[in-house]
Formats: structure tokens, C-alpha cells, sequence
């Protein structure tokens, strides 16, 4: 009879993956592009070498671009296949569930995990960016999994071999986290310190393991020296002025952050806010709760307070770094990143529910709250607005003719479509960000004056505007004539508004 549970639970494993898999695809067929995915077209088309130059002078890692650029080699530039990589991260993270999380915690756990995984409401939104928040995800998820198995074999004094196996697995996926977002480098910082103190710790009974993971850490350290210039750049460019702030709406959205569907733009307390809010704040009291029964009932808690207490201190590390750098970087969206480690927490003490009826009602709660959210995606992202301005200018542009935009927002968008027509985004602002906007070229320069564009210049120009027209207003139109009168174009996926003009300079 046992036997029969067991494989009746693996049967469920395997089905929530499916279905998670097939759920989370659900809504990513789309080419549909917003400004931080237009940067991660833009950039793959670069060289390794270009990337690494060009991301340096921008605030985020190398690896995940270099991924992209591989699929850009394979694929082409293809929009939609760039987001399907996004997703294919979380569908292997949910895979884990059945494959490491069950085989190391058991089947609840792991089912649990893989639940999580496809149906937190925040899952099918930001696994389809296309930015390195889903490959992030999945590589701190293998980090701590194997810095645990890692602190298991030794503990439990393991054949050496498979010591060595889970050492080199936890070193490759902590250098690749190092590389892919600095949330990602502060769970390695982290997990690298504390294996560390416990193998100096237990030094008289491990000493060879311990040499083993001091040479590992050299040749961590080693590897990421080359980045450390870029580093201390990225820092400075932030010290000195960025667009995340702190205030009301990340005291809301960091801790509600996976029962939501997506950030707004701008804040408000609407529904959407305060059901999120409200889930999270629940499911908080009730793994407190669990964990009081655990320590009460003297049941094993160390891997799922292990898990929770890394999500919380990554947090606190940022808070810190915010405060030392006078800059909060403390954003909901980097969250993502360390989601993985959140769902195995929530996982570890949800299994230790004995009640099944409050199991059945948290699972509910979750997959409504996830139908919700994806219902909603494959609204907005399948809504025939979205890609009419691009259709627009793909019939009425020529090869010849010149783009030119102040909103780097839907301006973005154009050059990662158009990357063969010449362009200029006019940085009025004087924003410091002409060198990691080559990201877009060589089709796309910075420029700072109207003049230096046109004046030599005879032929065709578009003017990409935002809803106020503010860039065909002040642009100077002596010796030119109009040709389109503005049109405009709103779309559903994030909401943005292009106002196409087109003019000519005989």
C-alpha cells in the first residue's frame, strides 16, 4: 500500500509539471517588447567581447547577454524565441522539484516546490522577461542546492567522491551567479562565508575538504577578478544618481512581490495591491505558525530556516549596500532572483501540514491567485495593439530613411525592431549612458543637439514621440515638410504610447 502512495505521488509530480509547464508557456508566444527587453535584443546581436565592453558601462552582469547572443547565433534575432529561453528557465526550476528537491526533502516537499514554481502569480509574468531575472533564478536555486548537498556529504561523511562531485557543481554555479545579477553574487557571498566558517569550524575532522574549497574560493575569486573594474564603475554610476527609490511602495510590494502579478508603473493601492498583500502577509503568519510546530514538535527545520533566512539576509545585505551607497538598489522585480529559495521555504513547512484541508485551500488560494494572473497576461500580451506601430512602419519605412526619438522607452523598442535604419535618440537630459547604449548600435547614436543630426542631412525622418508630442514640438522643422501629420499607436503590454510623424529635409 505504501509503494502504491508513493507512485500515485509521483504520478501527481509528473502531472503538475506538465500542466506548470504547458501553464506558464501559456502566455509567451508573443514578439511584444517593452525597454528593458528591447536593451536584451539589442545587445545580443554584439559580440562576447562587445558585451562584456558594453554591459560594463551599464548596471547588470555579463552571462545572461552572452546566453542570448548564443541563441541570437542559433535562431536569429528572433523576439519570441528569445522570450521562450526566459520561460525555459523556470520550467527546469520547476523540474528540480522532482529531481533534487524530492530525492534530498521527499515527495511532498518537492511537489509542493514544483506547485509553487508554475502557479505563484508573479511566476508567469517576470519567467518570460527578457532579462536574466528566470536564468538568475534557476542558478541560485542549483547554488544552494548543491552548497547544501555539498555541507550534507561532509557533515554526514559521504564517500569523497560524491564530495568532490557536489564541490565542483557548487563552483561552477556560484562563479555563473557571480556573472549573472549582483543579487545572484550576494547568495554565493553568502553561502561561499558560511560553508567556509563550518568547514574551518570542522577542520580536524575535514581538513582536506576544507583545502579543496579554499582553492575553490581562489579560483572563484580568480575568475571574477576581470569583472571587478566594471564593478567598481557600475557602483559609481549608481552612486551618482538612479531610478530606483524607497518609499511606500516598496515597504508593499517586496514582501508581496510573488502574489503579484506584476509591478505597476505607478504605484496605488488598488485590488490587485492589497489582495497581493494580503496572501503574502498570510502565508507569512502561517509558516511562522509551522515553524513553531516544528521546533515544538522537535521536528527537522534546518533546510527550509536555512532557505528563508538566505532570501531575508540577500535583503538585508541590499538594504545595507543602500544605505552605505546613499542609493536604495533594493527593487521588487530583483526579487526573482532569489524566488527559488523562497518557494523551497514556503515548500518545507507547508509539508509538514497534517491537516489535508488546509493544504487543499492553500493550493487553491494559490492556483486561482496564478489563473488570475495568467488570464490576465494572455489578455494584455495577445491584444492586437500591441505590435501596430512596428506593422505601421514596417510597410512605410525605407531602408534610407532616418529615426530619430527622445523617449529611450518606446524609442528602444524601435531600434531593437529596426536596427538596420539609421537612428539617434537625443539625450537631452544629458544622461550618462551614451556607452551602454551602444547596447543599440551601431544603428543607434546618443546625440546631444537636433542640428548635429540634420543638418548635412537630405531625406526621409521619422520622429518616434511619447503622447505629448513633446519631440515633434520643439524639433526644428525649418526647411523641412511634413509628411504624416502625428499618428498614434497605443498598446496593451505595458501600456506604452507611440506618436509616429514622418518629415522630410529636401
Amino acid at each position: 500500500m505504501e509503494k502504491l502512495k508513493k507512485i500515485n505521488k509521483r504520478y501527481l509530480h509528473i502531472s503538475i509539471i506538465i500542466f506548470g509547464i504547458v501553464f506558464i508557456f501559456l502566455s509567451a508566444f508573443h514578439a511584444n517588447i517593452w525597454f528593458d527587453e528591447s536593451y536584451s535584443v539589442a545587445i545580443a546581436k554584439h559580440s562576447f567581447s562587445e558585451i562584456w565592453t558594453i554591459t560594463g558601462n551599464d548596471v547588470h552582469p555579463p552571462l545572461y547577454y552572452w546566453m542570448l547572443h548564443i541563441i541570437w547565433m542559433i535562431f536569429g534575432n528572433q523576439v519570441m524565441v528569445f522570450r521562450l529561453f526566459s520561460v525555459l528557465a523556470i520550467a527546469i526550476l520547476g523540474i528540480l522539484g522532482y529531481t533534487h528537491i524530492r530525492k534530498d526533502f521527499g515527495e511532498k516537499v518537492g511537489i509542493l516546490f514544483s506547485f509553487l514554481i508554475y502557479f505563484l502569480p508573479v511566476m508567469c509574468t517576470y519567467s518570460q522577461e527578457i532579462r536574466m531575472y528566470s536564468w538568475s533564478c534557476l542558478i541560485v536555486t542549483l547554488l544552494a542546492i548543491y552548497g547544501y548537498r555539498l555541507y550534507k556529504s561532509v557533515k554526514d561523511k559521504k564517500e569523497v567522491k560524491l564530495q568532490n562531485k557536489n564541490l565542483i557543481l557548487f563552483g561552477i554555479f556560484s562563479i555563473a551567479a557571480c556573472y549573472i545579477h549582483y543579487y545572484a553574487l550576494a547568495v554565493a557571498g553568502i553561502i561561499n562565508f558560511f560553508l567556509l566558517i563550518y568547514f574551518i569550524k570542522n577542520r580536524k575532522e575535514n581538513a582536506k575538504i576544507l583545502r579543496n574549497f579554499i582553492i575553490l574560493a581562489v579560483i572563484q575569486i580568480i575568475l571574477y577578478i576581470p569583472w571587478l573594474l566594471y564593478l567598481k564603475g557600475q557602483v559609481a554610476h549608481v552612486e551618482g544618481g538612479f531610478w530606483i527609490t524607497f518609499g511606500i511602495s516598496t515597504l508593499v510590494e517586496v514582501p508581496s512581490f510573488q502574489f503579484r502579478r506584476q509591478l505597476d508603473s505607478n504605484f496605488v493601492f488598488d485590488a490587485n495591491t492589497i489582495i497581493a498583500l494580503v496572501a503574502a502577509l498570510a502565508m507569512y503568519v502561517y509558516v511562522g505558525y509551522r515553524i513553531y510546530k516544528a521546533k515544538k514538535e522537535k521536528e527537522e527545520m534546518k533546510p527550509g530556516v536555512l532557505a528563508l533566512v538566505l532570501y531575508v539576509l540577500v535583503i538585508i545585505a541590499v538594504l545595507m549596500i543602500s544605505f552605505a551607497m546613499k542609493q536604495s538598489i533594493l527593487f521588487a522585480r530583483y526579487l526573482l532572483v532569489i524566488t527559488g529559495l523562497y518557494a523551497f521555504g514556503l515548500a518545507f513547512f507547508m509539508a509538514k501540514e497534517k491537516r489535508k484541508w488546509v493544504t487543499i485551500v492553500i493550493y487553491a488560494i494559490i492556483f486561482i491567485l496564478g489563473c488570475i494572473s495568467n488570464v490576465t497576461n494572455i489578455t494584455i500580451n495577445y491584444d492586437d495593439s500591441n505590435m501596430k506601430q512596428i506593422e505601421y512602419l514596417r510597410e512605410n519605412i525605407k531602408p534610407e530613411d532616418i529615426i530619430i526619438y527622445s523617449n529611450i522607452g518606446n524609442g528602444g523598442v524601435i531600434a531593437a525592431f529596426f536596427p538596420d535604419n539609421k537612428q539617434y535618440f537625443y539625450n537631452g537630459g544629458y544622461w550618462d549612458v551614451e556607452e551602454a547604449y551602444k547596447a543599440y548600435g551601431p544603428g543607434m547614436e546618443t546625440v546631444y543637439s537636433y542640428e548635429d543630426i540634420i543638418k548635412d542631412y537630405h531625406g526621409r525622418i521619422w520622429l518616434i514621440d511619447s503622447e505629448n508630442c513633446g519631440l515633434y514640438n520643439e524639433f526644428p522643422k525649418e526647411g523641412l515638410k511634413t509628411i504624416v501629420e502625428p499618428i498614434e499607436f497605443k498598446t496593451k503590454y505595458q501600456n506604452y504610447t507611440y506618436t509616429m510623424v514622418l518629415l522630410e529635409k529636401e
